[in-house]
């Protein structure tokens, strides 16, 4: 009994030294000092396939005629003043849809032109054609700060011009020699002589060559405003009359010869202009001119009787008027003090009236002819005279003067 007992113990022990070995074999050996190696490791970096970012658009630049947003500043900018030929044998213009802000006013034998203005002539293109002025776009001109680029003018045109030069700082950009000659700015269209235009319905010029003239005569040429200049409009997002009747469609009409149609695009939210019948369009893209405001200056328009029978237009005092956005109108007071300020518009309670955002068409028109929205006459103001229709008068060519 005892020699199996021994046996028993005997074996237990060599089986519990077995599981010790076997434990032991398992166990990793642990060194006296742990050692540390450092590697270093080179980053991973990822392409980036996105678009780079474009600078940022800095929403602080705002183009003083039209209320919009610019990407550059442009607000100090002396306009561009252009006379566009509107008789309907020199249609189309070209550049006219890109002007800021575009004035009509009739002139001798009930024909109309054109004084296009540009905070920003820059990119614009063909531009014309370019034909004389008077002495009320001369003032248009110096009320803007801006620098006029025309064709010849009337006498009194150039005897305005003369004085606003010294008063005023006025420049003038002419293809004649009665004024600043600058006949390098201008060129004859050869498809126009060649298609049969008279000689006085192919004079254009380019925003290229005007840029390039001012910045060449910039020692020469005050190119930003005086640093007394304000512009006195202000532009809103929605300029619709608060108190507006609709207007979805407007006629100005000039003269026996002459009117101007503002049909209301709800979808577009602007004014699409028509004249002779047919849309107003820019002939270097097909496409109608539209403005988002549209202004009637009513005022008094006497014609001259000379030779030429040129007319005088009434733009300083106080009138009345009309203010078109967004498809509703409303009745206005125009003040204009001096020659060198701007227009100032008021609705009936005496606000000052804000336009909407975009281009405006500024028709200034005798107070005894008619307006007409949405096929009704409106009321002719109390202090309208009648007066001999100028359509009655031949139509000149004033071409050099």
């Amino acid at each position: 009994m005892k020699k199996v007992l021994s046996l028993v113990l005997v074996l237990a022990m060599l089986l519990a030294m077995a599981g010790c070995a076997t434990a032991q074999a398992e166990e990793p050996e642990e060194s006296a000092e742990a050692s540390v190696v450092e590697v270093e490791v080179e980053p991973v970096v990822e392409e980036d396939e996105s678009e780079p970012e474009e600078e940022a658009f800095d929403w602080s630049y705002i183009n003083p005629l039209t209320g919009e947003a610019t990407e550059e500043d442009i607000s100090n900018n002396r306009p561009i003043a252009i006379m566009l030929n509107n008789i309907k044998q020199a249609l189309p213009q070209y550049g006219n849809s890109q002007a800021d802000v575009l004035y009509e006013v009739p002139e001798e034998g009930g024909i109309t032109r054109i004084m296009a203005l540009y905070q920003d002539v820059t990119d614009v293109g063909t531009i014309g054609t370019i034909r004389s002025t008077r002495p009320y776009y001369v003032r248009l001109a110096v009320a803007a700060d801006s620098i006029l680029v025309h064709a010849g003018g009337s006498t009194a045109a150039y005897n305005v011009i003369k004085d606003y030069m010294e008063k005023y700082g006025l420049v003038d950009l002419d293809y004649l020699s009665k004024g600043t000659r600058t006949a390098d700015i201008f060129y004859r269209d050869s498809s126009r002589l060649a298609s049969g235009y008279a000689s006085e319905h192919t004079l254009f010029t380019t925003s290229d060559n005007i840029q390039t003239y001012l910045e060449e005569h910039s020692d020469e040429i005050r190119l930003e405003h005086k640093d007394d200049y304000e512009y006195v409009h202000y532009f809103v997002e929605d300029g619709t009359p608060a108190n507006g009747d609709t207007a979805e469609s407007i006629n100005v009409s000039f003269s026996g010869y002459k009117g101007t149609t503002f049909t209301y695009d709800s979808e577009a939210g602007n004014y699409k202009v028509s004249e002779f019948d047919s849309a107003y369009v820019d002939g270097a893209t097909g496409s109608q001119v539209s403005v988002e405001n549209v202004v009637i200056i009513q005022t008094t328009i006497e014609a001259l009787n000379d030779a030429k029978n040129h007319v005088a237009v009434h733009l300083t005092g106080t009138g009345s008027g009309y203010f078109a956005c967004n498809g509703k109108y409303e009745k206005i007071t125009w003040q204009k003090d001096k020659a060198k300020y701007t227009y100032q518009f008021y609705d009936e309670d005496g606000n000052v009236v804000d336009l909407g955002v975009g281009k405006t068409y500024v028709c200034i028109v005798g107070t005894e002819r008619d307006i007409t929205v949405d096929g009704v006459v409106l009321e002719t103001p109390e202090d309208a005279e009648e007066t001999e229709d100028l359509a009655n008068f031949e139509v000149t060519d004033d071409s050099e003067d």
